[in-house]
Order: structure tokens, then sequence, then C-alpha cells
């Protein structure tokens, strides 16, 4: 069980890793998990979504807002989410992934009245329902898939609609936010934070991405 002190609150999430392995480097950990070519970055909460917890927890827009979270990985931010009582769609490629967000989001809230945690593929994504915030934490690492991204926020944003996307300033995401700007997208950075999260240094940005048409 991994143990978030947030502002305020207190968080537990369970994960699927061994407890001796619950406090050594991410990389490391992902690294032990890993099968052939599946690497399991779900398994463990990264520097992203720790800040982008925060950054939530510290804002009350989310309030009975419709919200979809994409990769939502074990749920810290979807806990978040729930502790502003926001309306969550939770999406995840992960079968299991899914299955611990849930388990991790009902321990803290209660209830899963005002969640609902589902599989996406952004490649072939099956939402059109319109929300009011879109998040993300450290999802923007696949080059492969930026363009599917960018689908799913042309398909699920209304012009009016906020994206927030928190990134550990990876050079590849340059790339995606150049595409965003070609499909009439407008981004600006809101947050820049260092945090040291398990003997590491991250400095993590979170940006608000708006649909222009």
């Amino acid at each position: 069980m991994l143990t978030f002190e947030i502002l305020d609150k207190k968080i537990f999430i369970e994960s699927p890793i061994d407890p001796i392995d619950s406090g050594k480097a991410i990389d490391d950990v992902v690294e032990k998990y890993s099968v052939d070519d599946n690497i399991p970055f779900w398994i463990e909460v990264w520097p992203s979504a720790v800040v982008l917890a925060e950054f939530i927890l510290g804002r009350d827009e989310f309030t009975n807002k419709k919200v979809l979270e994409l990769g939502c990985g074990l749920g810290l931010t979807s806990v978040a989410l729930g502790l502003k009582d926001a309306i969550i769609t939770a999406t995840d490629y992960e079968m299991m992934a899914l299955q611990y967000a849930r388990r991790n989001y009902i321990r803290k809230i209660g209830d899963e009245k005002n969640a609902k945690f589902i599989y996406l593929d952004w490649r072939h994504p099956f939402i059109s329902e319109k929300f009011d915030f879109v998040i993300g934490a450290d999802i923007i690492y696949e080059r492969s898939l930026f363009g599917d991204l960018v689908n799913v926020l042309k398909a699920t944003m209304m012009p009016q609609s906020i994206c927030y996307l928190a990134d550990p300033n990876r050079i590849t995401s340059r790339e995606f936010f150049e595409i965003l700007k070609d499909e009439n997208f407008s981004f600006e950075t809101v947050l820049k934070k260092e945090i040291m999260y398990k003997g590491t240094k991250a400095v993590v940005l979170i940006y608000r991405i708006k649909k222009l048409d």
C-alpha cells in the first residue's frame, strides 16, 4: 500500500507490487515487473500524478463537473477528483489498472455513484460524450499515439472545456504540442513544480489546453 499526504488529505493507494519494492526508484520497479515487451507503467504512481492530484485538490473548479480522465493508472488523481465531488469517467488501456483504480477510489470516497471506470483504447475510441474537463498525468510519451490522443480530445472537448495534462517535461512531449497547435488547440503552462519522489528529483509541468473551435 502506497501512502500519500497531499495538502490535508491522506490517500492510500493499493498496488500489485511487492511491499519490499515500494521504496525503490520507479524505473527499477517497472523494469523488475516487465515481461518481454510488456512494460506495466500503470503499477506505480508517477510524479506527474502526485503533482496533478495536488493541483486538483487545491482548486474548486472540478466540483460537480464532468471529468474524463485519460490513463488513470492506480487512481490517485481519480481519488483527488472524487474528493472534489467531480463526476468522473476514469479510463485506461489496462484492465487491471482499472480494477485497482476502482478499489482505491471506493476505499477513500466510500462509493462510486459519481464515478465509472472504463477501458479506452485511444486508437479506437468509442466515447462521444462531451466533458467539462479532461485530465491526464504522464500520458504524452508514445509518439505513435500522439495523433490518436489529439483525436480523443477533439471528440470529448467543447470550446468551453479545459484539458489539464501533467508531464515531466519530456522532450517528446514538445512534438505532441506542435500537433495540438496544428489541430487548432491552444495551450499554456499553468504550473511548474519540482518534486522529490522516491529519491529522485522531477520537474513536472501542468498544461492548460483549450479547443479553439
